[in-house]
């Protein structure tokens, strides 16, 4: 399928490789399909931006939360098991939205900071392809001594 992409211009998309969001994610529940990009140069890119089908003004950068040093032990109930097809753990990755605060002088946005949405992590079924955005995680932080 040719898919308009903001960023990349017009490209081709393997259906397989759809990511779909049954239930949307909050705020854009008309955006079940979206497809993961980066930079074609990169040999090793560390910020993704997935961007969506249904509407290609809707994207957000994302990325592995191992990248930042953060790692994951989430459950998952039975509902959000079927909702993904998940019947193997190892099947299941984490992504974490990255997003630019606007600072308060926003004559000058350079001078944001890069943030990392952690309580609301993206999980998606590398098998099957289908995600959900498992939301108001509550967080524990550990710290080592290195």
């Amino acid at each position: 399928m040719l898919f308009n992409s903001s960023l990349l211009g017009q490209v081709e998309v393997d259906e397989n490789t759809i990511i779909t969001f049954e239930a949307g994610l909050p705020a854009f529940e008309n955006c079940t399909r979206f497809k993961l990009f980066h930079e074609a140069d990169s040999n090793n890119p560390s910020v993704f931006w997935m961007q969506s089908l249904d509407n290609p003004d809707v994207l957000f950068s994302v990325t592995d939360p191992q990248k930042l040093g953060i790692r994951y032990e989430i459950e998952l109930n039975q509902d959000e098991v079927a909702a993904l097809a998940l019947s193997r753990q190892e099947d299941a990755a984490i992504l974490l939205t990255i997003y630019r605060e606007l600072p308060d002088d926003e004559a000058n946005p350079a001078l944001s900071q890069l943030r990392a949405n952690v309580r609301n992590p993206l999980i998606i079924n590398l098998a099957t392809q289908k995600a959900l955005q498992k939301t108001g995680l509550a967080c524990d932080i550990v710290f080592h001594n290195r």
